[in-house]
């Protein structure tokens, strides 16, 4: 692979002035990254150095907070390679190997790796997350790994606030001692950054058909509850979420964002249900909520009733709720009465707003000031227009174009497009935006699954067609020819010598694209989505 030019090649000019006509310039017309950026550790596999008993590889120091826990450099296990770090701990400790990297501060970061675990305990220490990949002195960590699991790879994202950091692979933590034997192999620590073509965020909606919990009420009193929804609303809810999902999210975001969803439903009931401490109840599904997905639905059946007095009770707010989480997965909760039956995608539309909000604000990535995705009709327009919003509720039966809810042109579209403003500053584009959404979701971005070389972009551009397609943006025959021509671009790059022709097919894509956009066939901002990503892989051929 070649290093790209400073200044874009004569194709990449045409291109450029064809979007500047469509008015389709997006951020990416700039000399593209091409390669994921540098590991910031030193040593992050633990395979450099000569091993000797008791020695440490080089880079890491180990340390124990009880002198109760032994750090092994493995010569025997490992992810990759031949080699590892070790820690066991026969009784509760906190415990870690530790690396210290100057890093920029103010500036979004991914750590991750791989663990290994053998018979990992939490003793009289239910907050004990066992063995992670954190940073010492933060109270953020990647989820948490107990028991006995093979290898497996964790990660989290944060906010630099200060240099150097204590990088540390960790069995135990504040408050939460640990036993057992942990492997940790495989680090990484790189800097965060936008992506063209825009990541994909990875959705699981956990459904609950039943509910069988305690619940403590505000005097002290436990009810034992139970309850549980039909077939049919369980089957009408998740038929919604799919559309929100796979229909919705596209259209709302104007193809910035195509997620994958993964549905599953639980085949025991929901047991565990917090108060907020107002006579209503959530769900905490955190057990089932696998770190994998960027963003967990947890749809819940509230309706029950007191397994000892008979008496009918609704449990939760009307619809839903969400839980601030920073920059780890974002969580939503609503009730199956609501995602189903008696609701509409509208539900999903709020909440799912709500529970990302925090993510964006925490990386910093939304305008400010900060905009709700609920709020008073006369508070905000559109930033292009100026026009102001139908406060009403577009449903299947009687589309509003400029209702509250619509996909194409109202309040929520506008908020999940960034093009909403204040009406006392009706030019200044606020919201969740292209720039946000390239930063992609808690798990699925550049450090955690990188797109950068023209191989990486053209694959990712063949699921992006493929999601508008599901999502009804982009009809059954010009899919096939763009997917045509990007398994062409394919094909070249796989040859090394012919890897230069790849770009032919490319710049035919965003003629192609350039043309749907111009006949009304694709949304102008999908179209910028596309051919700034084709762009991009010209850029890295």
């Amino acid at each position: 692979m070649r290093t790209p030019n400073t200044h874009p090649v004569p194709a990449l000019r045409r291109i450029s002035t064809a979007l500047l006509a469509l008015g389709l310039a997006g951020s990416a017309l700039a000399a593209p990254l091409c390669r994921a950026p540098a590991n910031l550790l030193a040593n992050p596999g633990f395979e450099n150095g000569r091993t000797s008993p008791g020695g440490s590889p080089p880079g890491w120091t180990f340390q124990s907070a009880y002198s109760g826990a032994l750090g092994t450099w493995d010569t025997t296990v490992a992810h990759s390679g031949g080699r590892s770090v070790r820690i066991d701990a026969t009784r509760p400790e906190d415990s870690h190997w530790l690396q210290r990297v100057a890093v920029p501060v103010n500036t979004p970061l991914f750590l991750g790796g791989w663990i290994k675990s053998d018979n990992l305990q939490r003793p009289d220490q239910p907050t004990s997350p066992g063995a992670t990949v954190s940073v010492l002195g933060r109270w953020d960590q990647t989820a948490p790994t107990l028991g006995t699991t093979p290898w497996h790879p964790v990660g989290m994202s944060f906010i630099t606030d200060t240099s150097p950091l204590l990088v540390s692979t960790r069995l135990g933590f504040w408050g939460g001692l640990a036993t057992g034997t942990a492997w940790y192999d495989d680090l990484t620590l790189v800097p965060r950054v936008a992506q063209t073509p825009h990541p994909r965020w990875k959705i699981l909606v956990l459904v609950y058909p039943q509910t069988d919990a305690v619940i403590t009420q505000t005097d002290g009193t436990t009810r034992h509850v139970q309850g549980q929804a039909s077939p049919t609303e369980v089957q009408q809810a998740i038929a919604h979420a799919r559309l929100f999902v796979e229909q919705d999210i596209p259209a709302l975001t104007s193809g910035n964002m195509l997620p994958t969803l993964t549905v599953r439903t639980a085949s025991r009931p929901l047991q565990t249900l917090p108060s907020d401490g107002d006579m209503r109840w959530w769900p905490d599904a955190q057990a089932d909520a696998e770190p994998g997905f960027d963003s967990v639905i947890v749809l819940w059946e509230p309706r029950v009733r007191d397994v000892a007095t008979g008496e009918s009770l609704w449990l939760g707010s009307s619809f839903g709720g969400m839980q601030y989480r920073g920059t780890r997965q974002t969580y939503t909760t609503i009730t199956l009465p609501y995602a189903g039956p008696n609701g509409n995608r509208n539900v999903y539309k709020l909440h799912w707003g709500w529970s990302i909000l925090s993510y964006f604000e925490t990386l910093q990535l939304t305008p400010q000031p900060t905009v709700p995705p609920v709020t008073m009709a006369s508070r905000y327009v559109n930033c292009k227009t100026g026009q102001q919003y139908t406060w009403f509720d577009e449903t299947l039966d009687q589309p509003i174009p400029n209702s509250i809810y619509s996909n194409a042109a109202g309040f929520t579209h506008d908020y999940y497009s960034g093009t909403v403003a204040r009406a006392e500053a009706p030019t200044v584009c606020l919201g969740i935006g292209p720039q946000a959404w390239a930063w992609g979701g808690p798990v699925t971005h550049s450090g955690s699954a990188p797109v950068f070389t023209a191989a990486e972009r053209v694959e990712a551009l063949i699921a992006q067609v493929g999601a508008l397609q599901t999502a009804g943006m982009l009809g059954p025959r010009p899919a096939q020819t763009l997917w045509a021509e990007l398994q062409a671009a394919r094909r070249m790059l796989q040859l090394p010598r012919a890897s230069e022709l790849a770009r032919v097919p490319l710049e035919v894509f965003s003629r192609h694209v350039q043309a749907l956009v111009r006949d009304g066939r694709v949304l102008p901002q999908a179209g910028s989505a596309l051919i700034e990503a084709a762009t991009a892989a010209i850029g890295c051929v």
